[in-house]
């Protein structure tokens, strides 16, 4: 049986950070490296174990399609856990392979003495600025997390080789963080690059980078796009079903904010200043360390902002307006109504008006259309299968 072997490299300095990397092997392939990235000042943060690795292989391996030997020590409480991770991705998407993982040493790490609370994932857009602000304001949670730092990774949304970018996004996310009294901890990783599928692959991708840093910290938040009800509907690489199958014994991933509404997070920041000022939503524009105010996601946070009556925030260096509107296509599928769908009602509970709301109700008639249209045009076309299918057979039998 062909396996894939997964070797630790000996953790290295350069330039300032400390490199955790490891390279990988697979049958009838070129080694490829796995590399993450933290400040000198981290790395007696970053635990001697390899279970940062083996949350940054968890989803490749589904991919490769081969069993995995990492050879190293991996808990095996996280061990545990991935199976029924693997078992989870490979009954939401097609084409992925549940293989066996196993380690060298399966050994529970001894976690240190003096670790501090909870990180907290940060991009600089709502879901984690909610996640943080809420636990460190107390705002709208009985049992706040005790939360200690942020973490900002390169790689993810602003591609590796854009350090400049990098840097000024940063800079926004800093100023935001530090108005809450939280420090935030850069983190590089080429997860991304290697590994691929991003929209369902970036789940296992923020659990690692978190706990990079496990022998700072005893868990991990990571703040939900889709709200529990919605996940039902889509596979989301970040999802508060499988989040918690990140986890080890000594260093927990906790899905934060999947009980809330996009609306109800930006009516919870609208009381957060750096927050108007400094977030960053946007990945699709030319300069990704801002807001391009055209992109889907910028229009639909700004509408937002707008149904609930609290105008277009600093961030925004441009408002939507109606000609935009008219030719914005939210898509043919079930995220356009999730994201979209509940906006009008939203502008007239706030008392908000204008053309913009009987435009988009408009585009979202057509997107329903159209959807209804592909869905009758899927089923005449699997009937028209089963019949030439049918047919076949009982020629077969003549």
């Amino acid at each position: 049986m062909k396996t894939v072997h997964v070797w630790p490299e000996e953790r290295s300095r350069r330039d300032g950070v400390v490199v955790s990397a490891a390279s990988i092997e697979v049958p009838d392939r070129e080694r490829f490296r796995l590399w993450y990235e933290v400040p000198e000042g981290r790395e007696r943060q970053v635990p001697e174990d390899c279970d940062h690795l083996a949350l940054g292989v968890a989803y490749l391996v589904m991919q490769l399609g081969l069993d995995v030997r990492i050879h190293g020590q991996v808990s095996p409480s996280l061990l545990r856990n991935l199976e029924e991770y693997r078992a989870a991705w490979c009954e939401m998407v097609q084409g992925l392979v549940n293989v066996e993982v196993r380690a060298d040493l399966e050994r529970e790490a001894e976690p240190p003495s003096g670790r501090q609370g909870a990180l907290v994932s940060f991009s600089g857009g709502v879901d984690s600025a909610f996640t943080a602000y809420r636990h460190v304001r107390r705002a709208g949670v009985l049992h706040p997390r005790d939360v200690s730092a942020a973490v900002m990774v390169h790689g993810f949304d602003i591609p590796i080789d854009e350090r400049l970018t990098f840097s000024g996004a940063m800079e926004r996310s800093a100023r935001m963080v530090s108005s809450i009294g939280l420090e935030l901890i850069p983190v590089a990783t080429n997860h991304r690059e290697v590994v691929g599928d991003w929209p369902h692959s970036h789940g296992a991708a923020v659990a690692s980078c978190l706990a990079l840093l496990g022998a700072g910290y005893r868990e991990g938040l990571v703040g939900q796009t889709f709200t529990y009800g919605e996940i039902r509907h889509i596979a989301e690489g970040v999802n508060a079903l499988t989040d918690p199958l990140l986890s080890s014994d000594s260093f927990r991933i906790v899905p934060d904010g999947a009980a809330f509404e996009r609306a109800d997070k930006i009516r919870v920041l609208g009381a957060w200043k750096e927050f108007l000022r400094d977030a960053r939503v946007c990945w699709q524009g030319a300069q990704k360390d801002r807001n391009c105010c055209v992109c889907e996601k910028c229009i639909r946070n700004i509408l937002t902002f707008r149904a609930l009556g609290l105008g277009l925030p600093p961030c925004f260096e441009h408002d939507v307006d109606d000609d935009l509107l008219g030719r914005f296509g939210p898509g043919e599928t079930s995220r356009a109504a999730i994201r979209y769908g509940g906006l009008a009602a939203l502008a007239s509970a706030s008392g908000a008006t204008g053309p913009w709301i009987r435009i988009l109700e408009r585009r979202l008639t057509e997107n329903r259309r159209a959807r209804r249209s592909k869905t009758y045009r899927l089923m005449l076309r699997g009937r028209s299968f089963a019949r030439r299918r049918l047919a076949g057979l009982f020629r077969g039998t003549r």
